[in-house]
């Protein structure tokens, strides 16, 4: 077996609050140590300069494997994204797997391009309450990991369109049972449960009839929808938060 020390920049997110945080047995989330120059780290990659904060990670595998960062993008990384993603509003994530030290051998891997502007970064601190919500994030993540991957990937795109069908499917994976057809009654019920109110409820009603339009091409249905004034941008981008509302509360209380 064999470790490689790997650098994890995390875009969206200030300095933080205190000590690192242990996320896993080998993962560190930390400020970025301005004293070791890191930002030269990023520089040599052709990256921006301006992260606040890295993950540290110390990765082991097989003496035999030809490239160990594929597995760490796979089995790990993807989690700790989608955590950054739900916990709060912004833009928030992992940018790229660099090699701690050039000697290694490996070279950088980019995963996001992302450069947000100070005030879309993340708007809660990160602290001892995210190692917290990280500990509930993995429960939670261990029974959908389809539900919060979807939220995460969906939070790339630019149409309304992708983005709902997305919300939809996120809300199905946690609220309907398997082999349901009544969907959208299994939604409402379950937000219901979940103690929501009627507007944020009739929100998710509306955007399920939205998709119900999109995946059956009703075409009428679609037009008679955007004639009306409640599909407009800021709509769909509030009706997104409550989507992320809903997956933040069920990490606090996850069920099968």
């Amino acid at each position: 077996m064999e470790t490689v020390k790997f650098i994890v920049p995390v875009y969206g997110i200030k300095p933080l609050k205190g000590e690192p945080i242990q996320l896993e047995k080998d993962v560190v989330l930390r400020s970025v140590n301005l004293l070791e120059n890191e930002h030269e780290i990023f520089k040599k990659h052709s990256m921006r300069m301006g992260y606040e904060a890295v993950l540290d990670v110390d990765y082991t595998f097989d003496d035999g494997a030809s490239e160990p960062i594929p597995g760490i993008s796979i089995k790990l990384l993807n989690m700790i994204d989608a955590a950054f993603v739900v916990y709060g509003e912004g833009k928030a994530g992992l940018a790229a797997i660099l090699p701690a030290d050039d000697s290694s051998g490996y070279g950088g891997f980019i995963l996001s391009n992302a450069s947000p502007r100070y005030e879309e970064y993340l708007d809660k601190e990160i602290d001892t309450e995210f190692a917290t919500y990280y500990a509930n994030f993995k429960k939670a993540y261990d029974m959908r990991p389809m539900a919060f991957d979807i939220f995460r990937r969906s939070q790339e795109r630019f149409s309304n369109n992708d983005r709902t069908i997305d919300s939809c499917t996120v809300l199905e994976s946690i609220l309907v049972p398997k082999g349901e057809r009544s969907k959208k009654s299994f939604i409402v019920s379950g937000l219901k449960i979940m103690g929501y109110e009627k507007e944020k409820i009739e929100c998710i009603e509306k955007l399920v009839d939205y998709r119900n339009a999109i995946i059956h091409a009703d075409r009428e249905r679609l037009l008679s929808l955007f004639t009306g004034a409640t599909y407009t941008h800021s709509w769909f981008e509030d009706t997104f938060k409550v989507v992320r509302e809903i997956l933040f509360k069920y990490v606090e209380k996850p069920w099968d």
